[in-house]
């Protein structure tokens, strides 16, 4: 049966490199795009009446993503994720719109949700974005947490301070802290580095810690990734990944190690692509046995900045 799914995929898109059968998805990517700046110029419009002629811009990401592993099956997940910029009520202003899997920077090609659209949750959010300085960029953001008819609002400051910047090296510190009328509490950091190697290849080393107060474990991830662009719609990637748990920022267990490659092609246009995710795993969860990944990606993107 997964075997099938594959075979299916494949021809699906096969079948879209047909220029008769994009007519009618141009149509609807047009359509979509010109709803979602109608919306959020009415927003903006509600908020303030001038002669200000100037738009708002919007994005949008529509992913389907499916997976086999061995000893684990079938996985599957949507994604979803909404920008609107608001600027004739502030130039730095934008409403966002995600689901759960979206707005979880933890998320990866290693483990899908299985979730139906109806059992996620999602976050709606005004966030203000400020830049205090040169090297550093602050936003503010209020909102809710929906789930059902369950509504939680929350509170969060996200900022990011470039460390060093020279030529070919760039490395940044970046922290989201998350306050949640609940009581919960997250709080991200992160140190990133990349390295141009060439116009074309770029070295990632990417360092995460993960907290929340209604988790038992911290999250640490370490990742190094190296990705070169082909051309302009296709890219290549391989990298190596460790995801540890720690207990009261001390003791650290590792969580798994992967070992991943990608390939990324912009099939159509600018806006429709698809991702071939393979990777080797060792989780713990499994007493470290070799277990094989492979993950698909098609994505959808709706764009008028």
């Amino acid at each position: 049966m997964n075997h099938r799914i594959i075979v299916l995929v494949l021809l699906f898109l096969s079948s879209l490199s047909a220029e008769y059968n994009m007519t009618v998805l141009d149509k609807y990517h047009d359509n979509l795009c010109h709803i979602l700046v109608d919306t959020s110029n009415r927003i903006d419009n509600y908020f303030v009446e001038d002669n200000c002629t100037e738009s708002s811009t919007t994005r949008a990401e529509i992913i389907n993503s499916f997976a086999i592993e061995n000893r684990l099956g079938l996985e599957k997940d949507l994604r979803l994720r909404l920008r609107l910029s608001l600027p004739k009520i502030q130039k730095n202003l934008r409403l966002v719109f995600e689901d759960e899997t979206n707005d979880n920077s933890l998320y990866n090609s290693t483990k899908l949700t299985n979730q139906h659209i109806d059992e996620k949750r999602y976050y709606l959010r005004l966030e203000y974005l400020k830049f205090v300085k040169e090297s550093l960029n602050i936003a503010f953001a209020g909102g809710v947490r929906i789930r059902n008819s369950h509504l939680i609002p929350y509170a969060n400051v996200r900022s990011s301070y470039d460390l060093y910047k020279k030529k070919k090296v760039e490395s940044k510190l970046y922290n989201r802290l998350r306050f949640y009328t609940d009581g919960e509490v997250e709080d991200i950091f992160e140190f990133n580095t990349k390295y141009d190697v060439s116009d074309s290849v770029d070295f990632y080393w990417r360092n995460q810690l993960s907290y929340s107060n209604s988790e038992e474990f911290q999250t640490l991830i370490n990742d190094v990734t190296w990705i070169k662009n082909l051309n302009d719609k296709e890219e290549v990637g391989a990298g190596l990944g460790l995801v540890s748990n720690l207990t009261n920022f001390k003791t650290s267990d590792t969580d798994y190690i992967h070992l991943h490659v990608m390939f990324h092609h912009t099939f159509y246009k600018d806006w429709i692509y698809y991702q071939v995710a393979p990777s080797v795993l060792w989780r713990a969860n499994n007493d470290f046995k070799t277990s094989y990944r492979y993950m698909m990606n098609f994505g959808f993107l709706f764009n008028t900045d």
